[in-house]
């Protein structure tokens, strides 16, 4: 296999020299009015008034057909535009042909309701979840977004993300990496600045190779049409929850100012049932409520220069306060009596972002420069007290600063050959200060340290070979990590040089039909959450680091096939992961309290399938039918309970549209047994409903939505490890009945106005296939 990698790569980069064809007609299709692209539109060329040939223009609005038959005219079209014919005689430059559609006035309101719809699409090396404004994902959070995307599982109990079955996944933001944890980044982004969602579950060596199960990519909206635009927003929800914000830009011609804040009060009261016993006999019972209180404040800057047409330069600086706090009494049966913990978060993070990018004359050709800071600042005090007693205080405060650093530089040598390569810089900065003071004792300190280092080269391929389009890559890293424990004076350090290729073919067997097959290597290596022997545990569990975990790697295929009609759609992948020196948590016993740490595991065979249809069984009825299944054989040098795990899911979402200002969708989603090695979730499901409504021409919007209408979406967890069994049942607010009533205003629109220049192409890494 490792050959057939090298030498498919070798194929691929000799062959970038020897391939030389030209197509005859290439070209972009824009709306002539707002100069926007317009994605995916029909491109159809006639020899009288027979259909001899045509495609169809990619989601950037370009497209080229190669043909050797004649034609008399080119006919494009797109729902919502009027169909536009070019005479073949009147064409003049065959390789630079601007195509401006104009919008059918007739159907202008049927757009605006078909554009709200949540569309996915497979490409070479990613799924794309174009978000719009679902009815579902109005007034939302990022974090409950995710949870009405079936390919992302969101477990609200270990605030964790899942895909494809493995938590294992690298979480980026326009195509960076933040400080903030998963979760508490995902709640401070509202859904309604996300223009897309990438989900990488193959990765080409364009970007950086953590993340075993692949990346979620949050593309963010940006605000650049010309003059002044400006939206209001507010929600209110369940259990006094609100929010009000805006956002909004003035576009000069050459300088663009982009501005949001927002703010976000949220209260959830969460419950939980433990019946733990152990094998000494014991059987202790736990109840406890979580009472959460929080509110976040984020506000962001955006400068675009548009210098000149091959020169564009952007800053960004932003700001969010994400501070809550956390009540929860516990009372047991065993052990300790009425246990009460007072816990805030308080999470301070700056960011600021600088990018430049520069174009070449030739279409496709530039090169970009970009850089990140993110500094995040996170304070926990935390007081215990058990049947009123002051048991002890405890304040965990650490420091997070990442650099990210990349440079892009992008080459089409000819129309069939393009090449890629860039570098790219991540470091890491992590201070951990642990201070404990036992009632009655003095206080102790801890301090824990932590850098990490990655440097990355990557070079990359794309070639196009008739219907084939071959995409080969090879990147190479080089990290180093060292942790400094004030406890024992240990240091570690490690030194990991890595080569990473990637292989990519999609096969174009007409205008509707597709076949993706990708090959990648990709890599988890030990981090800050698997080191720290500090960090805050609880009266029933704590955490225990592991300093001499090695890295865990992973050999990713994948094969896709998508068909797409008007009638029906659907498509279908299946992939096959090897996974290496796992990573894996363990749970064992000391007394009564539970010790979560990490070992590598051994090798992990995984294997899924996913599967998804969308239809209009009725003209006003729109049905899109989503599955998945996952399932890993574990071969473990270390005991663990089950060797065979497995998860699954399946959505069925109607979106009804009752005419041209009223519409509503009902979803329907069944998680069967999800099993992992030390623990299984029974089955449950849930039905969620939503409703919107348009007013004053389209200017004000309103969103009801309801989570869990029956109100049964319970967690039932049930663990079996060495020493002891627990069933555990969660009863999470956010996953269970409650409601969001969210309203939008346009109070500025100027989007018909049209801009001297093309909307910058906002794209982690520059490009995607």
């Amino acid at each position: 296999m490792k050959h057939f990698i090298s030498y498919s790569i070798l194929f691929i980069l000799i062959s970038v020299s020897s391939f030389a064809q030209k197509t005859q007609l290439k070209g972009i299709v824009i709306d002539a009015v707002t100069q926007q692209k317009v994605p995916f539109a029909t491109i159809a060329i006639y020899n009288q008034d027979k259909l001899v040939d045509g495609v169809s223009a990619n989601e950037n609005g370009t497209f080229q057909l190669k043909t050797s038959k004649e034609f008399t005219y080119v006919e494009v079209s797109f729902i919502g535009y009027k169909t536009k014919q070019i005479q073949a005689s009147e064409i003049k430059n065959k390789k630079e042909l601007t195509i401006l559609l104009v919008v059918d006035e007739n159907t202008l309101d049927e757009i605006i309701i078909q554009g709200e719809r949540t569309t996915s699409q497979l490409k070479i090396d990613r799924k794309i979840f174009n978000l719009g404004s679902d009815v579902q994902q109005s007034g939302t959070t990022v974090l409950e977004a995710f949870d009405q995307i079936v390919d992302i599982q969101v477990d609200l109990g270990t605030n964790s993300l899942s895909l494809r079955g493995s938590g294992n996944v690298r979480l980026l933001v326009n195509g960076k990496p933040s400080s903030m944890g998963a979760t508490e980044l995902l709640e401070q982004i509202p859904s309604s600045s996300v223009d897309r969602i990438e989900i990488i579950t193959s990765p080409s060596a364009r970007e950086q190779a953590d993340g075993i199960s692949g990346i979620i990519n949050v593309i963010l909206k940006k605000d650049v049409n010309k003059g002044l635009n400006l939206n209001i927003n507010s929600s209110v929800g369940t259990n006094n929850r609100y929010g009000f914000g805006f956002g909004g830009n003035y576009n000069y011609s050459f300088v663009n100012v982009r501005l949001n804040a927002s703010r976000n009060v949220m209260n959830m009261d969460n419950e939980q049932n433990l019946i733990r016993n152990f094998s000494n006999g014991n059987i202790e019972n736990i109840d406890a409520l979580y009472k959460f209180k929080g509110n976040t404040d984020v506000a962001a800057l955006g400068l675009d220069f548009f210098i000149d047409s091959k020169n564009e330069l952007s800053f960004e600086v932003g700001y969010s306060d994400n501070s809550h706090s956390i009540n929860s009494n516990t009372l047991s049966n065993n052990v300790i009596g009425n246990y009460v913990r007072e816990t805030e978060h308080f999470h301070l993070t700056t960011t600021f972002n600088g990018n430049y990018r520069r174009k070449f004359n030739d279409d496709g050709h530039y090169i970009e420069f970009d850089y990140n800071l993110s500094q995040n600042n996170n304070d926990f005090p935390t007081t215990d007290y058990e049947d009123g007693s002051l048991l002890f205080n405890i304040t965990n405060v650490y420091d997070n600063v990442l650099h990210a650093g990349a440079i892009d530089y992008v080459l089409p040598l000819n129309e069939k050959v393009k090449f890629e390569t860039g570098a790219s810089w991540n470091k890491r900065d992590l201070e951990s200060i642990f201070n404990t003071e036992l009632a009655g004792s003095s206080p102790t300190t801890d301090l824990f340290n932590y850098e990490e280092e990655v440097v990355g080269l990557y070079a990359l391929s794309s070639l196009v070979t008739g219907k084939i389009k071959w995409q080969a890559g090879l990147r190479y890293e080089y990290f180093v990590s060292k942790s400094n424990n004030s406890e024992n004076s240990d240091v570690f350090k490690k030194t990991i040089p890595d080569l990473f290729p990637s292989l990519h073919m999609s096969y174009t067997i007409n205008d509707k039909n597709t076949i993706n097959l990708g090959y990648s290597k990709r890599v988890s290596r030990p981090n800050f959450r698997h080191v720290n022997p500090f960090q805050l545990g609880g009266p029933f569990f704590r955490f225990e680091g592991n300093p001499d975990l090695q890295p865990e790697y992973s050999d990713n295929i994948e094969l896709n096939y998508q068909n797409t009609n008007d009638a029906i759609s659907w498509s279908i992948a299946t992939f096959y992961r090897d996974r290496k020196d796992v990573i894996q948590q363990f749970n064992r016993i000391e007394g009564n309290s539970q010790v979560i740490s990490f070992k590598n595991l051994g090798v992990n065979n995984s294997y899924g399938i996913e599967a998804n249809t969308s239809f209009k069984p009725i003209s006003f009825l729109s049905t899109v039918i989503s599955g998945n299944y996952y399932f890993t054989k574990i071969d473990a040098v270390s005991v663990v309970t089950w060797n065979d795990t497995y998860s699954s899911n399946i959505q069925l979402k109607n979106t009804v549209k009752f005419n041209k200002r009223f519409s509503a969708d009902i979803t329907y989603r069944y998680m069967p047994k999800n099993q992992q090695a030390f623990n299984f979730i029974e089955p449950r499901d849930r039905i969620d409903f939503a409703v919107r409504a348009k007013f004053f021409k389209n200017k004000l919007t309103a969103n009801l939505r309801v989570v869990d209408i029956l109100n049964n979406n319970l967690m039932k967890n049930n663990t079996i490890a060495s020493g002891f069994t627990q069933n555990m049942v969660w009863r999470f607010q956010g996953q269970t009945r409650n409601y969001l009533l969210s309203i939008k205003y346009k109070l500025f629109d100027n989007s018909t106005l049209k801009r001297n220049r093309k909307k910058r192409d906002y794209k982690h890494g520059g490009t995607s296939e």
